[in-house]
């Protein structure tokens, strides 16, 4: 039994006639170029085939409209393309197209948010900044809370965010960077007295760990905590990068302006 027209129907149109994943036009020239993936193979040797369905495998909730070259990609990678991801792009790529029609003036909003915070943070330089971690840490990662709360006062009516993904996704985002930004500014109590966590920046606009006044113990127990703090960071920084990149491509992530004096 194929797909029927009434999946087939729904699929394309709540697509849009896009890729989920790259956002192409599977209408190319007048050339079809869309293909209707499977999420879960009909059969149990294809890509995610021995995971549980319950509905027929040829249902709209089992496919996902890709462009030719991503359905390869999603078949031959189905380590990174689990179930779950799969569900989870085609749940944001459908809700990106309803929030053109049905509620455009909230997505003008979100996209002025994003707009002014990649403007006054180094957005595509982050990890980078957090690369020597738990050593040392470059200053200008403290641009994102300062930036941030600076927006949070000057536009409050452009946050929390509209779109219920972007929001999840930049939230998870803000709180893993305050997260680890709270251990790097802050202080260990050694024999009574508070030692700051980390120096003061140098001349390139580092700040180091101060290793010389902590005790070994807690130096140990300050590089546990940052390694977990910075791997949660930066896992929250690649997904909301992967979905700005998805759904907000008028969204420019390297836009960031250094102020001048």
């Amino acid at each position: 039994m194929g797909i029927s027209n009434p999946e087939i129907k729904k699929l394309y149109g709540l697509a849009a006639g896009r890729c989920s994943i790259c956002k192409l036009n599977v209408f190319d020239n007048e050339v079809h170029i869309g293909e209707m993936a499977h999420i879960i193979a009909k059969s149990s040797g294809g890509a995610r085939g021995n995971e549980e369905i319950v509905r027929n495998r040829n249902s709209y909730e089992n496919l996902i409209l890709l462009c030719a070259n991503h359905h390869t990609e999603v078949d031959q990678n189905p380590s990174y393309y689990t179930v779950e991801r799969l569900h989870k792009i085609k749940s944001e790529h459908e809700s990106t197209v309803a929030s053109h029609f049905e509620s455009p003036n909230e997505r003008v909003g979100d996209i002025s948010f994003l707009k002014l915070f990649m403007r006054f943070v180094p957005f595509t330089q982050l990890r980078y900044f957090t690369e020597h971690l738990p050593v040392s840490v470059n200053l200008k990662l403290c641009t994102v809370g300062d930036m941030f709360e600076a927006g949070l006062v000057d536009n409050p009516h452009l946050y929390p965010l509209n779109d219920t993904n972007l929001q999840a996704h930049f939230h998870l985002f803000i709180e893993g960077y305050y997260e680890l930004w709270n251990i790097i500014s802050g202080f260990t109590n050694v024999d009574g007295r508070q030692q700051a966590n980390f120096s003061q920046a140098d001349d390139r606009g580092y700040l180091h760990m101060e290793r010389r006044y902590l005790p070994y113990e807690k130096v140990k127990k300050l590089n546990e905590s940052l390694d977990i703090k910075k791997s949660n960071f930066i896992s929250a920084y690649s997904a909301l990068i992967d979905f700005i990149r998805r759904n907000y491509k008028e969204v420019d992530l390297g836009s960031y302006e250094p102020y001048k004096i």
